[in-house]
Parts: C-alpha cells; sequence; structure tokens
C-alpha cells in the first residue's frame, strides 16, 4: 500500500509538471502551429493548419499563415505531423472484472492516456468508483480519459456485487433500471436474462426512463428481436450470439441450446455454437443488417479480445515476455501465464475459438458492407488484452475486415461521438469541440497503424509531450508493479 501511495503521489507531481508544462498557471491559450489536421467527417487533410485551444476547447483554426500569435499562447510548431481527435474505446473494464479498482486508477488511467484514448465507455464496473474517477479527471486533479459508464451489469445468476446485479424477474428488472438511473449511471448494461419476459422487461422500462440500454443478446431472444425492442448498441458478435441469427438452421440450435445450458454441457453447447457458424445464411444475415440499420443499432465487434484466445503463432515463453505485461499486475500476470499448464487453453477450444473469430471477423465485413453501425471497443482488460495499445490493434483488425483506414478512424472518433450523442463535442477537430487531440508522426489515413506514432496528446487543453507520455507510461508500470496481491 506504501508503493501505491508513492505511485499515487507521482501521478500528483506529474499532473502538476504537465501544467507547468503547458504554462497553465500563466496561460490558458495553447496553439498547434503548421499541422496536417485530420477531418473525421469529410477525409479530408488540411495542410500547415494552427489550431488555437483555450481551456479544454477549440476555439479556432485558420492556416498557419493567417494566424496571428497572441500574447501569452504557448505556441507548439507541429510541421510534419498530423492531429488527429482523441480516440475512444467504446468497450473497456477499468473498475471491475480483471481491472480492480485498487490499482486500475494507478495503472490503466495513464495508460489509456498515454496511448491516445481520451475518452472510454465502461461496460461493467463499481459505478460510485468510476464516477468518483469522473469527478477527479473533469476537474483536472487526475489526468485519466473522458468516462461514461454503466455500472453494474444485469445478469440472471449470481451474487450481487459492484460489477453485477443478479436478476431473478420481470419487477426486479424494472427495479434494477430505476435504481441504476436514480445512481447516476449513463446506460443499462445487459449480459444475460433468465427469461424473455426478463428481457422485455428492462427494455420496456428503460425506454421509459429515457436511458439507453446495450449488451450482449441473450439467448432468451433473437438480435432482431433486441434491435427492435431499442437495444441501442449490441457487444461483441460471438457472445451475443449473431451466428445463431444468421443460421439456416436457427429453429433448430435454438431449441437444443436450453437443454445443453441446463445440464451445464458445455462440449454440447460449443457444437451447437459452431454448427451455427457452419450454417451461415447469407440471406439471413442481410436481413438481419437491415433491421438494425432500420433500427438504428449499432454493433461493437471487440475483435482484439476475440483474437487473443485464438492459436498463437509464438511460443508460451515468447507470449510470456510480451513486454506489454509490465502494465499488468503480478496477480493478473499469474491468471494469464501460458507457460502454466491450468492457463493454457486446449488445443480443440483453440480451433473453437478460431472459427468463432474468423466467423466475427466475416459477419464485421459484412456488416460494414450493408452500412451498420460500427464502434471500436477492445473489451480490455480480457485476457492479454492491453488497455490502450489493444484499441490501436482493434483499429487494425477492422481495417482488415474492410473498413478504410478513416472508417476505422471514425469507428473510434466521431461515430462514438454520434452514438453518445455527443456530435461535434467530441471526436472531431473544430471549433467548440473539446480538446482533446493526438498529434501523429504519420498519416493515418495512409496507413491506420500510423495511430501508434504518438508524438503527443492533448487531453482538455494539457499538451502532453512525448516526455511527458513516457512518464505516463513510467507510472503505470510502477504502480503495477506496487499492485498488492488478490
Amino acid at each position: 500500500m506504501k508503493l501505491l501511495r508513492r505511485a499515487s503521489l507521482v501521478m500528483a507531481s506529474l499532473l502538476a509538471g504537465c501544467l507547468m508544462a503547458t504554462g497553465a498557471a500563466e496561460t490558458k491559450k495553447l496553439a498547434i502551429a503548421h499541422v496536417a489536421v485530420v477531418d473525421t467527417t469529410s477525409g479530408e487533410i488540411k495542410a500547415d493548419q494552427t489550431v488555437v485551444i483555450a481551456g479544454a476547447r477549440i476555439v479556432k483554426i485558420v492556416s498557419a499563415a493567417a494566424y496571428q500569435p497572441e500574447a501569452g499562447t504557448q505556441l507548439i510548431d507541429a510541421r510534419g505531423k498530423y492531429l488527429i481527435p482523441g480516440l475512444w474505446d467504446m468497450h473497456v473494464h477499468i473498475a471491475g472484472i480483471s481491472a480492480d479498482p485498487k490499482w486500475s486508477k494507478e495503472v490503466v488511467l495513464p495508460l489509456l492516456t498515454a496511448m491516445g484514448v481520451t475518452g472510454v465507455r465502461d461496460m461493467g464496473g463499481d459505478l460510485s468508483v468510476l464516477q468518483a474517477w469522473r469527478r477527479e479527471i473533469e476537474s483536472g486533479k487526475l489526468i485519466g480519459p473522458h468516462i461514461v459508464a454503466g455500472g453494474p451489469m444485469l445478469v440472471s445468476g449470481g451474487k450481487r456485487t459492484s460489477e453485477q446485479t443478479p436478476i431473478k424477474n420481470a419487477e426486479e428488472a424494472r427495479v434494477a433500471v430505476r435504481e441504476l438511473k436514480q445512481q447516476g449511471a449513463d446506460f443499462i448494461k445487459i449480459i444475460s436474462v433468465p427469461s424473455r419476459e426478463v428481457f422485455f422487461a428492462i427494455a420496456e422500462e428503460a425506454n421509459k426512463e429515457k436511458i439507453p440500454f446495450v449488451g450482449h443478446v441473450p439467448l432468451a431472444v433473437t438480435a432482431s428481436e433486441a434491435s427492435a425492442s431499442g437495444m441501442r448498441s449490441i457487444e461483441h458478435i460471438v457472445y451475443s450470439n449473431l451466428a445463431l441469427d444468421c443460421s439456416a438452421k436457427e429453429k433448430e440450435l435454438r431449441a437444443a441450446l436450453p437443454e445443453a445450458r441446463k445440464n451445464h454441457d458445455e462440449a454440447a453447447t460449443g457444437r451447437i455454437l459452431a454448427e451455427a457458424v457452419n450454417t451461415y445464411s447469407p440471406d439471413k444475415a442481410v436481413a438481419l443488417w437491415t433491421t438494425f440499420k432500420k433500427n438504428d443499432t449499432w454493433v461493437t465487434p471487440t475483435l482484439a479480445s476475440i483474437a487473443a484466445q485464438t492459436p498463437q503463432s509464438i511460443t508460451p515463453e515468447e507470449q510470456a515476455s510480451d513486454p506489454r505485461l509490465e502494465f499488468v499486475p503480478a496477480s493478473l500476470r499469474k491468471e494469464w501465464d501460458p507457460r502454466d499448464p491450468k492457463n493454457r487453453v486446449s488445443e480443440e477450444d483453440q480451433k473453437w475459438w478460431a472459427n468463432q473469430y474468423a466467423n466475427d471477423s466475416r459477419l464485421t465485413t459484412e456488416m460494414h458492407k450493408a452500412g451498420v453501425s460500427l464502434l471500436a471497443g477492445s473489451d480490455s482488460l480480457d485476457r492479454f488484452v492491453f488497455p490502450g495499445f489493444a484499441l490501436h490493434q482493434e483499429l487494425a483488425l477492422l481495417n482488415q475486415q474492410g473498413l478504410t483506414p478513416l472508417e476505422a478512424l471514425q469507428a473510434a472518433t466521431s461515430d462514438a461521438a454520434k452514438f453518445l450523442g455527443r456530435k461535434g463535442e467530441f471526436g472531431v477537430i473544430a471549433n467548440g469541440a473539446h480538446a482533446d487531440l493526438v498529434l501523429l508522426d504519420d498519416n493515418p489515413l495512409e496507413k491506420i497503424s500510423n495511430t501508434t506514432k504518438i508524438s503527443a496528446v492533448i487531453r482538455e487543453g494539457v499538451y502532453l509531450d512525448r516526455a511527458g507520455l513516457d512518464r505516463l507510461l513510467s507510472q503505470s508500470k510502477a504502480a503495477a508493479q506496487a499492485a498488492p496481491a488478490r
């Protein structure tokens, strides 16, 4: 605990240093000069621009030649660099599941910031903790991303914890929706439900309370029914069983699943879901995508997290030496360690996951072609899904599945803002928008992997140069090393 307190002091010192570096104590203005601005709405790159920031907002964008320096403005010469909006990871767990709030504040928040992630949608965690962090971040006391949070997930069984709320019947479902809204949740997240009645009770109450509901499509309903009921976003492809909706044998397979689940027969369940993938019907898929478009249902594929479950082309020893593990506390590294036989995925399971990943990739491509709205989300901290790093991997995977570099970038910027109802505030470089920006060394529209070539991050007007970002990474590593065992 002493080491964690020391890490917190380092964070406070770093924040103070960043504010001093930007001249925040003396001036409220910052100008990024001679930069190529990436317009995530039009796809245009506007060369040799100057972006002026006052406080936490962008106040002026002009050609560098026309800009007249103002007294008290800090000028950053960004010749040869590209400016994009700050990235949003639309599916994370930063205060629950694998991310223990006892250490994740000092480990995950600075890591996300250093990787250019200036906003996150937390998909299940301790709401009070997330709200406390959000207050600190928005007041400028803490460096971290904007946080949109749903709080505990609604599940069909298990114990009530800060991460989940079990629901037995429709009345409990309605109460849970109302309570979460009263507690300040930004949305309702569904994982599983015990019956169709419970799902539609959640949907009806959420619509009545005017709070979005999102999550997994439970087996009790079809994806078309979830979409028609107002489900705002469907999370994952495999966990939402979209293969069933796209299967020529859907009716037969849906009838067989409840019995397999009731008997806790994982092998039978796996065979049924694999058969759904193998009986793909293009006509059924097209009908489903048409429904999604009609109802404005978004999908977050989380390809990076599923890819992490597939066969690796490296040895367990090589995987265990991944340098990104330095950002993972020892207790979690132990759970992930592929050298430990009890942590290894069987060859049969790896083949199953590879089949599912191939299907997820195919459906992502088909949805994109059909015009279904997609979001970029990593599902960190799943096993070997590293916060910050994984979002950049997700962008690359979306690009591989047919999205252009611009479209992949939009899924983490302007489209994310549109989904959140914050169009014009986030995800764009425009007058009045939040000054959340990432300065890159190369053009991301030529190659999406260039989003990893980060020169600086501007977070609500606070300028973090490469040295400052490296200090954040060092602080994150130190906090990970100091994290208490579970």
